[in-house]
């Protein structure tokens, strides 16, 4: 195997330990800032380099983009760019599921409508699609082997597109990566498809490792499972206290169960180098994992890099100060709204922090937006829009114009619902908009911080939790969880803002 490439940090002998182990079957658990991304790439090297004459591939997955390329780019650093040759890859998790849907096809164990064999698969509509506001949504079912198409109703309406849309895309081989998991949640439901599935993985992998395993919902789960049973070689790493993911579908205890059922080994990372320097650090820290009850030291913005909360209306509704990177905006608001008030948000973030406004690429899709130019063309009205936003200018007038602009140069038709003026979010705008720059803050919420760190971090706490961290945290519970991840966040202190 490849040798540590010059200059490459030394392991210690905990990250040695679970890096190297020879189980087949290895869950490590990591505290924040233990080097977790360190041992996955490790591990990944030591089994892509392994003195073995097994051609199949060596696969690391996680479950967002920038996670994947983050462990990529590792990967590369420290084993070098021949680690990534094919059929070796890191990739996400659904880019492992769509390969195994077309295989599926390919075999005609599934019918596709119209044959398709080979599908185009989104991560949303739009906006190669129109959308209205109904409670049927648009889904995938199976009926026998075929692919079928369904309409379940919500509890609420929401933006959807249209039947006849929808259905003329699947038969055109279209479809998004949800429609993938609809699909293949069903089709594990069989035992033929299964043992499809358990012949794919044997014949295609040696090796899969699983990055932030605790985010899984139970269709990545039960992939993990038949994984497993085909004698792959499986790295789970993870935190129980860091899972953040319930509303889209993470099941913790999921995990928990698989883990006993295929009796995992349990190596640990419990080591960290994020607040070592700081015995205040670490004391909270171990406090929250034990469950003890917490009270934070009462702080101000202008004392922190960065203020976090559970939720982004916390953040919006505090100190002016904090500028947070994006908004939960209203259930009623369009796309269109919802795709501009980003624009006008990523135009202010940009400005006073030198940092994009998070979905700002979702508002581009929502737009038709496909090139740099076009958004260029639009920053003038933009930058007009902050600069009337900033004075006292008629929102309502701010908002009509800033439409005109806009759907001129993305050469969009939007209704008359589209058009109705977010009062409340340009309101929060304004508030902003009278801060100076030097003075704002950025705002995240816990989901967003997980994996990162600062020196001093503001948490905005409500009444609710503070009453849960005078109880004590429990790792059973999400809105606990996300409290652990915002207090664990800081090198040298946390304080509540």
């Amino acid at each position: 195997m490849h040798s540590r490439q010059p200059g490459a940090p030394a392991l210690t002998t905990e990250q040695l330990l679970v890096a190297t182990s020879p189980r087949r079957l290895l869950y490590v658990e990591a505290l924040p800032g233990s080097g977790k991304t360190t041992v996955s790439h490790q591990r990944f090297g030591l089994h892509r380099f392994a003195r073995t004459a097994d051609l199949r591939a060596v696969v690391a997955v996680s479950f967002t983009r920038s996670a994947t390329e983050e462990l990529r780019s590792r990967v590369s650093q420290q084993w070098g760019p021949s680690a990534l040759a094919r059929p070796h890859r890191i990739v996400t998790l659904d880019s492992v599921l769509n390969d195994l849907l077309t295989h599926l096809l390919r075999t005609r164990t599934l019918q596709w409508p119209g044959g398709h064999q080979e599908l185009e698969v989104l991560d949303t509509w739009l906006p190669h699609l129109p959308t209205t506001r109904t409670k049927a949504r648009p889904a995938l079912r199976l009926v026998g082997t075929q692919v079928a198409t369904t309409y379940p109703e919500e509890d609420e309406p929401k933006y959807h597109i249209k039947p006849v849309d929808f259905s003329s895309a699947i038969s055109d081989g279209w479809c998004t990566h949800e429609n993938v998991r609809e699909v293949l949640r069903d089709a594990l439901g069989s035992e033929k498809v299964r043992a499809r599935v358990t012949a794919y993985f044997t014949s295609a992998i040696r090796s899969l490792l699983v990055d932030e395993v605790y985010d899984a919902n139970d269709l990545d789960v039960d992939i993990i499972r038949v994984a497993a049973g085909a004698g792959l070689a499986v790295t789970l790493v993870g935190d129980p206290w860091q899972a953040l993911y319930a509303f889209r579908g993470a099941r913790p205890e999921s995990v928990d169960r698989l883990l006993r059922q295929l009796k995992f080994e349990h190596g640990e990372l419990r080591t960290t180098f994020r607040w070592r320097d700081s015995p205040t650090q670490t004391t909270l820290t171990q406090g929250l994992r034990r469950g003890e009850s917490t009270a934070l030291t009462e702080g101000t913005a202008n004392e922190v890099d960065v203020v976090l909360a559970r939720m982004w209306q916390s953040l919006w509704d505090c100190d002016p100060q904090v500028l947070p990177l994006a908004a939960k905006w209203k259930a009623r608001m369009g796309p269109l709204q919802k795709a501009l008030c980003t624009l006008l948000l990523n135009e202010l973030t940009q400005n006073a922090l030198g940092l994009p406004a998070l979905f700002l690429p979702d508002a581009w899709i929502t737009l038709g937006i496909k090139d740099p130019e076009t958004m260029e063309e639009l920053r003038p009205g933009l930058k007009s829009a902050l600069q009337r936003l900033a004075g006292q200018d008629n929102l309502a007038a701010i908002w009509t114009s800033l439409v005109r602009t806009v759907v001129a140069k993305a050469r969009m038709e939007p209704s008359a619902g589209h058009t109705r003026t977010p009062r409340k979010a340009l309101s929060h705008l304004r508030t902003r908009l009278n801060v100076e720059h030097e003075r704002l803050i950025i705002g995240l919420t816990c989901h967003q911080a997980k994996g990162r760190e600062w020196d001093r971090v503001g948490v905005r706490l409500e009444e609710s939790d503070k009453a849960i961290l005078r109880k004590g945290l429990d790792s059973d519970i999400e809105a606990h969880r996300a409290l652990y991840v915002a207090l664990t966040r800081a090198r040298h202190r946390t304080l509540a803002v």
